[in-house]
């Protein structure tokens, strides 16, 4: 069976990283961790924050009720490539999932998409084993 294709396009954190060898010295004398975990604080507002960690958590669960017959993308709506994708969807308010490029729900409520999960994959699975 073919993974469903899933994907989630809200505003991310942004990580920025040295280069390889300034990050190592960092790991080694121990304050890379502590620039990453403030850039992770400090990347988003608050509300958009807490979007990200609750669809984070979601994907996160699909993956470990699904596994390799979900495939969960998570885009960033301020990169290049959400941008792209806004434009591909024509989409004005974030978060989006995408089931299969042609379903989308917008917002936080996630028993929709649920629902709509386990319709495809139970149809999925019946064509399998028809």
């Amino acid at each position: 069976m073919r993974p469903i294709r899933i994907e989630v396009i809200t505003y991310a954190p942004t990580f920025f990283y040295h280069c390889q060898h300034c990050e190592l010295t960092f790991r080694e004398i121990g304050v890379g961790e502590a620039v990453h975990r403030s850039q992770a604080r400090e990347a988003l507002p608050a509300d958009l924050q807490l979007e990200y960690e609750i669809l984070a958590g979601w994907a996160h669960d699909l993956l470990e009720r699904y596994g390799r017959a979900v495939r969960v993308r998570l885009v960033d709506a301020a990169s290049i490539e959400g941008f792209w994708k806004s434009l591909q969807y024509r989409l004005r308010r974030y978060p989006v999932v995408i089931i299969e490029g042609t379903e989308r729900h917008v917002g936080l409520d996630l028993g929709p998409v649920d629902a709509a999960l386990r319709d495809r994959l139970e149809s999925a699975i019946r064509e399998e084993g028809a």
